[in-house]
């Protein structure tokens, strides 16, 4: 019998889904752009792009499984990852682009965005949902029969 998904969990899909797309839109618009960016000097190259990208994309499609497989251990890679994605985008932004405008947008989306995955992973039913394990999956008992 399948169990109801709690909604951080469903939450916790959408946000790996789009990490997941993102770097799916990253890879092909570094493979897509590459000879402009190459030819322009792009601070950031296409194959670091086009690997950043290659590797979110294989990262969220791991984390999606997980959460559909309920896995034990999909909520520490759903926080790691959300650390790794996020410590990304600031030594992008900070060493590699020049400084914009939306500083305070960027920052409070930024932990806005930590605050609702952490909330969501350390919830009671999205932790419960995770570690339960399903009936099927429990050990048969040996009996004997005389």
């Amino acid at each position: 019998m399948l169990r109801k998904r709690p909604f951080g969990v469903t939450l916790l899909l959408w946000l790996v889904l789009s990490l997941s797309a993102w770097g799916t839109i990253r890879l092909f618009a570094a493979l897509r752009w590459w000879d402009v960016l190459y030819e322009f000097e792009a601070r950031l190259s296409p194959l670091y792009l086009s690997i950043t990208g290659a590797g979110w994309a294989v990262a969220g499609a791991v984390l999606l499984w997980s959460l559909f497989s309920a896995k034990p251990w999909a909520r520490t890679a759903i926080l790691i990852s959300a650390f790794l994605f996020l410590t990304e985008y600031w030594v992008e932004r900070i060493v590699f682009e020049t400084s914009r405008a939306n500083l305070p947008f960027a920052l409070i989306t930024s932990v806005l965005l930590l605050t609702i995955t952490f909330a969501c992973a350390f919830n009671r039913k999205t932790r419960i949902f995770l570690t339960r394990s399903e009936e099927h999956e429990q050990p048969d008992e040996i009996t004997d029969s005389a």
